[in-house]
């Protein structure tokens, strides 16, 4: 093992070989300048000169007495594990400090204000969706009065609308020219048959539609457009009733066992004869042109619905207004949790100093208030030292939970979004924005792969905290089923949950940085060996003037 740490050690320095190959030569050139009449043959008779190898090795054998320049495989272990156990407990000194950090924090920030922020989370977020509002959910009272004021379904305003008496009669010169077919079955309608104007999607189900009533759109313009008005026969429409197209299908394949069964009769009644007829002329639907024109009608009206409410000012507004509140919480809650933090981290620091060094340490006055006012005062200045600390906190806290609303209420137009998941999305929402903020933006002299290490650690913190999130419901009904600990479960569970996360947070971002800790420790080493070679050096050249010697 210590083999290879040696191999890549002596590879790192030869990669600086050459950098201060090109220092020697500039030292070398800056030295020559010095060398103005110097005798040039005294310089050549010198060099030229033999080598007493006897006096050289005498004093090579002086040096050994005094140095002992050979080095064992032991003394390299022993070097290294020296090293490496005194970088570790600079880490570990680090690790007891971030964990003291991160805990408080836990506790204060996400696991103590989130909970009050959140409070005010409702199911589905707090801008209306079409998809929400179709299942009950709305985001605020004026909306769902909106609904529930609607009216009851007319048939008349649907029937005697202009478009749909027009279209019927459009459709009346063409079953008499023998150019209209039956939309259900694709088949021309006799010239002498009657014929009714179907609404594929019902006007029932229109004016009920909680999602048209949400886009403002008029039920009758929507029922009577072009792709939902169809020709077909009166038993086929008049079976099909208030029914959506699937349910109808359904209902008309169910048939088939009453048709066998009344086949099976010898004598029918005449309401037997008739509803037999009724049957098999159902029967005579293609199921598959059928549910076809469904689909096409319904993506119209889906896509005029959804186009019309997500464009519209109302829309937008909610949006835009909720996304600034959010923005807002989330801004406060970042710069507040800051702020506590520092001033519990700076409190317990004033705790211990005490307890190690007594109330009085590093105070002349003996008077207890002063001293007491001192500390405060010290803790305040900790505090305010971080101004500028805060007000990024509230910047970041502010654009992510802008964003987070924005993504909710995305969500929230396909799937239904519970009260912690919009916690979670704000919560990890933040920790990803912080993430591509150091990516995008890293702070001065980080390398792009630093900034990388940095943005794994900030996404692995956003992570445990949505999964904290997650426990954090179990953990709160496990203490209010104890009924001693139920006044007090709010409390409980912020700090439990809150520590068990700190914790948790800090041995995984402890974890990531170990894994980079025998590169930093192989940096470390070059490092230190090369300024030892530097100041080898400059004592050798820098202070090397031949100006000095001449005189």
């Amino acid at each position: 093992m210590y083999i290879v740490f040696i191999f890549i050690f002596m590879r790192r320095l030869m990669m600086n070989s050459l950098e201060r190959f090109k220092k020697r030569q500039k030292i070398k050139k800056s030295i020559t300048i010095y060398l103005d009449g110097v005798d040039e043959a005294l310089v050549q008779n010198f060099l030229n000169s033999e080598i007493n190898e006897e006096e050289i090795n005498k004093t090579f054998y002086e040096i050994e007495k005094f140095y002992d320049i050979n080095v064992s495989d032991d003394e390299v272990e022993e070097f290294l594990t020296r090293f490496k156990k005194e970088f570790n407990e600079t880490k570990f000194e680090q690790l007891i400090s971030d964990c003291k950090k991160e805990v408080i924090n836990s506790i204060v920030t996400p696991f103590g204000l989130g909970r009050v922020v959140s409070a005010y989370d409702k199911v589905g977020g707090n801008v209306n969706t079409i998809h929400n509002v179709r299942n009950e959910i709305y985001a605020n009272e004026e909306d769902k009065k909106a609904y529930n004021n609607r009216g009851d379904y007319n048939s008349d305003e649907y029937h005697k609308h202009e478009q749909y008496i027009d279209t019927n009669r459009k459709n009346s010169q063409l079953q008499k020219e023998g150019k209209l077919s039956d939309y259900m079955t694709g088949k021309k309608l006799d010239k002498n048959s009657g014929n009714d104007l179907d609404h594929v999607v019902s006007a029932k189900e229109i004016h009920d539609d909680a999602g048209r009533v949400l886009a403002g759109i008029d039920g009758a313009d929507l029922a009577n457009s072009e792709s939902n008005l169809k020709a077909t026969s009166k038993t086929n429409n008049r079976s099909k009733k208030a029914d959506s197209m699937k349910t109808f299908i359904m209902r008309k394949n169910e048939n088939i066992k009453e048709i066998k069964k009344l086949q099976s009769k010898n004598n029918l009644t005449t309401d037997e004869q008739n509803r037999l007829r009724k049957l098999k002329e159902l029967q005579k639907i293609n199921d598959k042109k059928a549910l076809e024109a469904d689909k096409k009608a319904r993506k119209e009206i889906e896509d005029k619905i959804n186009t019309t409410y997500y464009t519209s000012d109302k829309f937008i507004k909610d949006l835009g207004k909720e996304s600034l509140n959010e923005g807002g919480k989330m801004g406060f809650q970042q710069a507040l949790g800051l702020v506590i933090t520092e001033f519990f981290v700076a409190f317990f620091d004033e705790i211990i100093d005490i307890y190690k060094n007594g109330f009085k340490s590093g105070f002349n006055n003996d008077d207890f208030f002063k001293i007491l006012k001192s500390r405060l005062l010290r803790i305040k200045d900790k505090i305010m030292s971080k101004w500028k600390d805060v007000a990024i906190a509230f910047k970041d806290g502010f654009l992510s939970g802008f964003l987070s609303n924005l993504v909710t209420t995305a969500i929230n137009a396909f799937v239904t979004t519970g009260k912690r998941v919009v916690r979670i999305i704000r919560e990890g929402l933040f920790s990803l924005f912080r993430a591509i903020k150091i990516l995008i933006f890293p702070p001065e002299n980080m390398t792009f792969s630093e900034a990388m290490h940095e943005a794994k650690k900030l996404i692995a913190t956003g992570l445990i905290i949505s999964v904290g999130v997650i426990i954090e419901e179990y953990i709160d009904k496990m203490i209010k089923a104890t009924a001693i600990l139920e006044p007090f479960a709010d409390t409980l569970t912020s700090i439990f949950v809150g520590a068990m996360t700190g914790l948790s947070v800090t041995m995984v971002v402890y974890y990531i940085d170990k894994n980079k800790n025998d590169k930093e420790v192989f940096n470390a080493l070059v490092e230190d060996t090369n300024k030892t070679i530097d100041r080898i050096e400059d004592l050798l050249y820098g202070g090397f003037n031949l100006k000095s010697i001449q005189s």
